[in-house]
């Protein structure tokens, strides 16, 4: 395939603004089966079922093979299932495959950009400029005081561009099974890691004690950008709240590598003191002709 058709179907499957694709707007609704792929199309959910059993598309030996091909054929799975997340997926699958059922129809495809399921230029123009409005709504401001790392990830972080489970499934590439390794309830997000995790729940309770603020309680990575936008500081203060959070981002992203790569334990006393001495570190050596002392910094005594 090459020409015309290849462009289209490289700008339906690339980002055009943000997360926004177009391929995420199409559903193809089955009726024989055999123009729809079982894996890759987005069919039965709104996302295609490789992002959904990402360990059963791992174990498929035809990867493009049709929805005909696997509920009229044979499953060609490269070993047996055994493991238990490869299980436990099947018995998802096997259920959502049991609602379905082939007729002698065409296959056809759904537009989810309108609610008449018609596709046309103007709701993918509406969708686009939605989209952009959204991404230019916000412009993060970087911090002064903290190394240029600290602000680098907060600012992937904000686009969800750093290599979390979810993001990584996303991707296609599976690696274990996806918990996030200081909690190990919920599967890693850029949101669960750094706003609903109990542990970083914890964290930022004594953050917001140590600071002297409200108990912060976020929803989303960039509420926690937000946080020394909506605080009673004095002079100073916020400045150095600003770079506090992403200084604890920063540590609390360490600590998740640390126990996912070395297999450290979780210890939050441990993770609140490396904010504490990263923190004043740098807040007093990256400020010309700054005085504070640790003792001032203990009790967030900013002049």
């Amino acid at each position: 395939m090459g020409g015309v058709w290849q462009k289209i179907v490289s700008d339906i499957n690339k980002p055009l603004s943000g997360n926004f694709r177009l391929r995420n707007f199409f559903r193809g609704s089955v009726g024989r089966g055999n123009e729809v792929l079982f894996w890759l199309d987005p069919w039965i959910k709104d996302i295609p079922l490789c992002e959904v059993y990402p360990n059963l598309f791992a174990l498929e030996t035809v990867k493009d093979c049709s929805v005909r091909d696997r509920l009229m054929g044979v499953w060609l799975w490269k070993h047996d299932l055994d493991r238990v997340e490869e299980i436990m997926e099947w018995s998802v699958l096997s259920a959502d495959l049991a609602l379905v059922s082939l007729n002698n129809e065409c296959d056809s495809w759904k537009w989810l950009g309108d609610s008449s399921g018609l596709f046309s230029v103007s709701s993918v123009r509406q969708l686009l400029e939605k989209s952009v409005a959204s991404d230019s709504d916000f412009v993060m401001d970087w911090c002064s005081w903290i190394p240029i790392k600290c602000n680098v990830l907060a600012w992937r972080a904000d686009l969800d561009r750093i290599p979390t489970a979810d993001a990584l499934r996303r991707r296609r590439i599976v690696i274990g099974d996806g918990l996030y390794p200081l909690c190990r309830s919920e599967e890693e997000s850029v949101d669960h890691l750094f706003t609903s995790c109990i542990v970083t729940s914890v964290i930022w309770q004594k953050v917001s004690r140590w600071c002297r603020t409200a108990p912060v309680f976020v929803f989303s990575f960039r509420d926690l950008l937000n946080l020394h936008k909506y605080g009673s500081f004095r002079a100073g203060e916020k400045g150095a709240f600003k770079g506090i959070i992403r200084v604890a981002v920063w540590c609390l992203w360490l600590a998740r590598n640390n126990a996912l790569f070395s297999a450290s334990k979780v210890k939050v006393e441990s993770i609140f003191c490396d904010i504490l001495s990263l923190g004043y570190l740098w807040f007093k050596n990256r400020i010309r002709n700054n005085p504070i002392s640790w003792l001032d910094w203990r009790k967030f005594a900013i002049m």
